[in-house]
């Protein structure tokens, strides 16, 4: 081959250009903004339903509790409801952290009625963050921005 028949590549055949790497970068950029929203949403959803879940393990322990204690009282300790096999063994009595949520334990005698609640905090700054409350009366409860209790709207599953 001859010197004047190599064809060296020109500036328009290398690379990509500024204006193609700007819109790509524009795009991602769309789709992380639609989808990372989407994303934390799923998060605070799955705590919250892992948060329902536990909360409905300690009412059948608190039922067991009640039915097994002389007195015919419920607990206001998580440990004593390990007993029951079904709480899982962890640190706290009166108070749990889990998920992102922090659950308070409570139980009583109120004009001779037996009592227990729990309302669940969340610790996350989402302002969507449901907190959640249950009690004797095995109802789930929720409210938004504020502790919920029971005159909260009943959490449909």
């Amino acid at each position: 081959m001859s010197a004047d028949k190599i064809q060296k590549p020109s500036a328009h055949d290398s690379g990509f250009t500024l204006v193609e790497l700007l819109v790509v970068v524009a795009i991602v950029g769309v789709l992380v903004a639609v989808a990372v929203p989407s994303y934390i949403s799923f998060i605070q959803r799955a705590r919250e339903t892992a948060v329902q879940a536990y909360m409905g393990k300690v009412r059948k322990a608190q039922e067991v509790y009640r039915f097994n204690d002389p007195a015919g009282i419920f607990s206001g300790s998580f440990d004593d409801l390990e007993t029951t096999g079904f709480v899982e063994p962890d640190t706290g009595a009166a108070s749990r952290l889990m998920n992102d949520y922090t659950l308070d334990l409570v139980a009583g005698v109120s004009s001779g009625e037996p009592y227990w609640n729990i309302l669940a905090t969340p610790i996350s700054s989402n302002p969507k963050a449901k907190y959640l409350y249950i009690d004797q009366t095995g109802i789930m409860r929720y409210a938004v921005g504020a502790p919920a209790g029971p005159g909260s709207p009943i959490l449909a599953h």
